[in-house]
């Protein structure tokens, strides 16, 4: 008898997770939150065709690297060297998984004027949205610059506030480098 109750009580235990979690998933249960501190773009959208700051076409394809992007419409202004000097603070704090990592200026500019930029980051690179699709993909006709996270399939897959905290980019970095076999 005493037999009996321990092996009901040790299968009770072992079901009672499957028990919950198929009365959570019935009842159509979901978290109040994800992990992420950016907007998980779902579905995730494919990067649109770029060209360089010379005009040239940005090579399509996959790239071996994640990149983040600082997406703005006009000229480099004020906000936007402070977001690329953010990118470049997170860039470092990845430490190891740094080279897996490449930054990119977005602007919407034919002939952008990146020396400046350049001449301080000389790892950050330069794209141009040059037609109307790549200013939709990249929300260029909004307010503000944002920082846009691509994985190495090319496609654009978080979008962060131009109020975003870096310390939420960092973190969602580290995620994805973590647990990402690709790139």
């Amino acid at each position: 008898m005493r037999g009996n109750r321990t092996l009901v009580l040790v299968l009770g235990l072992l079901l009672l997770p499957f028990v919950v979690a198929a009365t959570l998933y019935a009842v159509g249960w979901h978290p109040d939150s994800a992990g992420n501190h950016g907007e998980l773009l779902s579905p995730p959208r494919p990067l649109p065709p770029l060209v360089d700051a010379k005009g040239a076409p940005l090579a399509s394809g996959t790239s071996p690297h994640w990149r983040l992007v600082v997406a703005g419409a006009g000229p480099c202004d004020d906000a936007c060297r402070k977001w690329i000097v953010l990118t470049r603070q997170v860039h470092v704090a990845l430490y190891k998984q740094m080279s897996r990592v490449q930054r990119t200026w977005l602007t919407d500019q034919a002939s952008p004027d990146d020396a400046a930029l350049l001449t301080l980051q000389p790892d950050l690179h330069t794209a141009v949205a040059a037609d109307a699709a790549s200013r939709a993909a990249f929300d260029l006709e909004s307010r503000g610059h944002r920082v846009y996270v691509i994985d190495p399939q090319d496609r654009i897959i978080l979008r962060y506030a131009p109020d975003a905290d870096p310390r939420g980019i960092l973190k969602d970095m580290e995620r994805l480098l973590r647990y990402a076999w690709a790139g």
